[in-house]
């Protein structure tokens, strides 16, 4: 069974000491290859050094929506678009839930990031926090249905899933949020999104899923988001795996997926 993690943040402190070992228990796991997504210039730069070491690792790069207000004129971001390694821009969006950057900055930042992913035909990473709208509007705006990318970290309800999937032809990442009891919006969208439509991520270091809720978060773990998915489906976690490491690779054609 392969497996494709579609979102990670593998930069940082919580990675520093066991790299080596995570990988290790990610490919015994199934695990072919992790997208794992730069929020700023230190970050992105780290990733890309990351996925140098690591071919496991396909580094996307970025200005998170927190990071918009010091995103400056992003020209460290154009030169990083621009390196053959990177699969993806992002990760790019809005978080209105905490806010850390105004919004109108975040709107801006993200519309820059949409018109450089779309000169070098690169597909996007898009967050979105309590901004389904104006994503929706910055979208109509910037982006073309047909172009590549992914809203991840979903946790919308079915009926905002087919919005995103039907207007613009985007992928929807599916992560651990899915194994929590009281997530049954999100649970009834896994179990009836068309399956061509979905990846799997982790967002590790964060959204554990159950039952670990609460310790790192780490690639190995897709599998539990895999298995819950298949139940819901009522399908084998084969069938599951397959399908969304095949969307993978379609999503980020420069992403390569192993059997």
């Amino acid at each position: 069974m392969r497996l494709a993690d579609t979102h990670a943040h593998l930069d940082g402190p919580a990675f520093a000491d066991d790299l080596p070992a995570v990988l290790e228990r990610a490919r015994a796991a199934g695990v072919r290859a992790i997208v794992s997504a730069g929020q700023d210039e230190a970050t992105s730069r780290a990733t890309l050094e990351l996925a140098r070491a690591h071919p496991i690792i396909a580094p996307a790069v970025g200005v998170h929506p927190h990071e918009a207000k010091t995103a400056g004129d992003m020209a460290w971001l154009e030169r990083m678009l621009d390196d053959p390694a990177v699969v993806a821009a992002g990760e790019m969006g809005l978080d209105y839930h905490y806010d850390h950057s105004p919004r109108d900055v975040q709107r801006e930042v993200l519309g820059r990031q949409l018109h450089m992913a779309a000169e070098r035909n690169l597909p996007v990473i898009l967050h979105c926090r309590e901004a389904e709208e104006d994503l929706i509007a910055v979208l109509r705006e910037r982006f073309v249905h047909g172009r590549l990318g992914v809203v991840h970290c979903f946790t919308g309800t079915y009926d905002e899933g087919m919005r995103l999937v039907n207007d613009f032809g985007l992928y929807l990442g599916i992560g651990g949020a899915v194994t929590f009891k009281k997530a049954t919006d999100l649970q009834d969208a896994a179990a009836r999104l068309p399956l061509e439509n979905l990846v799997l991520e982790t967002d590790c270091p964060f959204m554990t899923p159950a039952p670990y809720r609460g310790k790192r978060n780490e690639p190995a773990n897709i599998t539990l988001t895999c298995v819950r998915v298949a139940e819901l489906r009522g399908v084998s976690p084969a069938v599951v795996a397959e399908a969304t490491s095949a969307n993978a690779a379609s999503l980020f054609p420069k992403l390569a997926v192993p059997a």
